[in-house]
């Protein structure tokens, strides 16, 4: 087609190119369309016939339904002893006197009538021996409530009156409008359906259901776009539309091939459905050219769609012609900086590509240099943010948007031995690190941020597209891979919840590094995802039992005994599974302790010359192990610097504490250990005091309590066994002494303490 409109019209390659394709393109489409068009139009009358089969039977179904649970709920009050006593009683109402059970009756009725998906207007009972009915709005008598009430000429009072003799338990009646009279005025009830159900063997009564036929039309014919009609098993018709009256037209349906569900006859479609309970038919009357008018709609969309294609092949032609000419241009310009001619089917466009290759190629060059410089300026912008630093430049505080909801993850690392040893590789360990979870939110997400806010802590703000998103096995990847590397590194991550659009960021980050706080003493990638509350008053509780005793286990100054209640220590932190910064804590409390000791025995200086370590290092810990050694080399030099004094220094109070220790079941007291020495008892109270900071009774009973816990681990042992071991013949005694320093009973403690 190119090379006949080249010939003919004499224009540039590129023209003749352009209008060929553009005509293809359309001719194509024009020839689906008309294809599509014809096939479609069969299709469209079969759905629209399909569409009004479904329509009527929707309604049939409905209608079924609404019959029998009209029937069905309306017995079922025959099922309530009561009720039907009341109802007997009330068959002779004025010989038995019982019009007390009228408002019972009442609101038993009241549960079907005001239900909505009955649809019912009232529900009524007709006694024919006193001649009145009982109905929603109280008792009247039949010929007031059908002369006045519910007035109709299709039913007239002899009309129910009638029905006593009629043999049937079950009948739906014509549609018929009801009127209310009073004197002077006339308000209409409405077109109702009425309903009658007898209950045998009871002659003289039935029930009256008046349903709302224009309430059941609008629910239950809202699908059909014809008249609406019901007829009786003999073809009468209990419903019909108000438009018209005339049901004679109608086909007999009863003649027609039960295998087809419509008819057509004359100008109009009868779309008709049988009822498989009531026998019922029902009918909805649908204009030929109602139909007709629909597919005449799509006769107009082929006009129109031919009218479009030549309007389309018009504009083609002068589209073709105005995009050549500024392209024309812009090859005349590019060919004076570059003479040679392009070779290729095209020749203007392959000079342009070329050209355009080139400058893609600057401006990559150029865009990566800019990403760079923006992705600095962006760190930096919600670094700022994170710590509330105020921006001067309105564009840089721009890159930090906080307008979509985010997740905000922190990552801190603990670098091992191998790591620790050389700075520089820690740094570039946290630099890979920070690399590496960018680019798993980058791929993810793209508009996520990850930055260093430490020298050991990353910080990422992910951006959600929204509040439902899930960022689930970016993490969990991100957890298996640090798992592989815990060889060299732990990372400890916490996750904040999913921040709302707008949420400002210091109050994320405060709490996502503040949940850091509850990392693990393990030896694995943790992942924290709430933050567990610390028990302040179980740890003051704690430090309480056992300040005591290690005071008193330094004074000793046996290394074996401090590092076995060390170690027992550490053991019940375990067991309670304690943070880290639990773990740490103690640490510090036993430092401070061990400092207050040395102070009062004038050992702190000599202390502090030693060589040991600082409690800096175990941030960094990640197994009580390194508790372990680095409380062995923060006690060791006071323990050797304790036995010098006590043992050089001290021989008084180092055969005390020795007898004391070796003799702890015999009954010990302080006149006793004065006649062994040859002293007074008051000199050696005093001298106790002064070298230990401890009187000589607080010094046996702490041991003895001491002693105590340890035997009261050992559950085959009575608390009685346990009492006479450490000196307490009186086993009340031993329980009053050991609540007053334990702050619990044995007992207890042992309930509570003993694996």
């Amino acid at each position: 087609m190119s090379l006949v409109l080249k010939r003919k019209l004499g224009f540039p390659t590129l023209f003749t190119k352009l209008l060929s394709g553009f005509l293809a393109v359309i001719l194509l489409l024009t020839a689906f369309n008309l294809v599509s068009f014809f096939y479609l139009k069969q299709q469209i009358h079969n759905e629209i016939v399909k569409y009004n089969e479904l329509g009527v039977n929707h309604a049939a179904r409905g209608y079924e339904d609404q019959f029998r649970l009209t029937r069905e709920m309306v017995l079922g009050l025959y099922q309530d002893p009561l009720w039907t006593t009341y109802v007997n009683q009330l068959r002779q109402v004025k010989d038995n006197q019982a019009y007390g059970y009228v408002n019972d009756v009442i609101a038993e009725m009241k549960r079907l009538y005001a239900n909505p998906f009955l649809g019912m207007d009232n529900l009524m009972i007709y006694f024919q021996k006193d001649a009145y009915v009982i109905e929603k709005d109280g008792t009247s008598s039949a010929k007031s409530l059908f002369g006045t009430y519910y007035t109709s000429p299709s039913y007239p009072l002899a009309f129910w009156d009638k029905q006593f003799g009629e043999p049937y338990a079950f009948r739906v009646f014509p549609a018929a409008k009801f009127v209310e009279k009073m004197p002077g005025s006339a308000r209409s009830k409405g077109t109702l359906l009425p309903v009658v159900i007898k209950m045998m063997p009871y002659k003289d009564m039935y029930l009256i259901a008046m349903l709302d036929a224009e309430r059941l039309a609008r629910n239950l014919q809202s699908a059909m776009s014809g008249d609406f009609y019901i007829l009786d098993p003999e073809g009468r018709p209990l419903y019909e539309p108000e438009s018209t009256a005339d049901s004679a037209v109608l086909p007999a349906f009863d003649s027609l091939d039960n295998r087809h569900s419509f008819v057509q006859n004359g100008d109009f479609y009868y779309f008709y459905k049988k009822g498989s309970e009531t026998g019922f038919t029902y009918i909805s009357k649908v204009p030929v050219q109602s139909i007709s008018a629909q597919l005449l709609q799509l006769n107009l969309v082929l006009l129109s769609l031919l009218a479009v294609v030549g309007l389309l092949i018009v504009l083609t032609y002068l589209f073709s012609r105005r995009v050549h000419r500024p392209i024309r241009l812009m090859v005349d310009t590019l060919q004076q900086d570059e003479p040679e001619t392009a070779q290729g089917p095209v020749q203007e466009i392959e000079l342009i590509s070329r050209r355009v290759q080139h400058m893609r190629s600057s401006h990559q060059r150029i865009s990566r240099d800019l990403a760079r410089k923006n992705s600095m300026l962006r760190h930096y912008a919600y670094a700022n943010r994170l710590k509330n630093i105020h921006m001067n430049l309105s564009e840089i505080r721009e890159l930090a948007d906080a307008s979509r909801p985010y997740v905000m993850i922190v990552y801190q690392m603990i670098f091992k031995e191998g790591f620790a040893q050389y700075h520089l590789e820690q740094e570039k360990g946290a630099y890979y690190v920070r690399e590496y979870i960018d680019l798993i939110w980058q791929q993810a997400y793209p508009e996520s941020v990850t930055i260093q806010t430490e020298p050991q802590q990353v910080l990422s703000i992910v951006f959600l597209p929204d509040e439902a998103a899930k960022a689930l096995s970016q993490l969990q990847h991100l957890i298996e891979v640090f798992n592989a590397d815990r060889g060299f590194y732990l990372v400890t991550m916490a996750c904040s919840p999913i921040q709302p659009e707008g949420s400002p960021f210091t109050g994320a980050y405060a709490h996502v590094t503040g949940m850091l706080k509850h990392r693990k003493l393990l030896d694995q990638t943790q992942w924290i995802q709430k933050e567990d509350r610390v028990n302040s008053r179980e740890a003051r509780s704690f430090k309480a039992l056992w300040e005591q005793e290690f005071q008193n286990r330094l004074l000793s100054g046996s290394e074996d005994s401090t590092q076995e209640w060390i170690e027992r220590s550490l053991s019940a932190l375990g067991k309670k599974q304690a943070s880290a910064l639990e773990y740490r804590q103690f640490a510090k409390d036993v430092a401070d302790e061990l400092d207050k000791l040395l102070r009062s025995l004038n050992l702190s200086a000599a202390y502090h010359d030693a060589q040991v370590p600082a409690l800096d290092i175990t941030r960094d810990f990640y197994s009580a192990d390194q508790y372990e050694l680095w409380f062995r080399g923060l006690l060791d030099p006071a323990l050797q610097l304790i036995r010098r004094k006590t043992e050089h220094h001290d021989p008084i109070t180092s055969f005390v504490m020795a007898y004391i220790n070796d003799h702890l079941e015999e009954d010990i007291n302080l006149d006793m250990m004065a006649d062994k020495l040859n002293i007074t008892s008051g000199y050696l109270s005093t001298y106790f005091k002064e070298k230990t900071g401890l009187n000589f009774s607080d010094y046996l009973n702490n041991l003895r309590i001491r002693t105590a816990k340890d035997l009261l681990q050992n559950l085959d042992l009575r608390i009685q066994d346990v009492a006479v071991r450490v000196g307490y013949l009186n086993v009340n005694s031993f329980i009053r002494m050991f609540k007053r320093h334990a702050g619990m009973t044995p007992g207890e403690f042992r309930k509570k303490y003993a694996s």
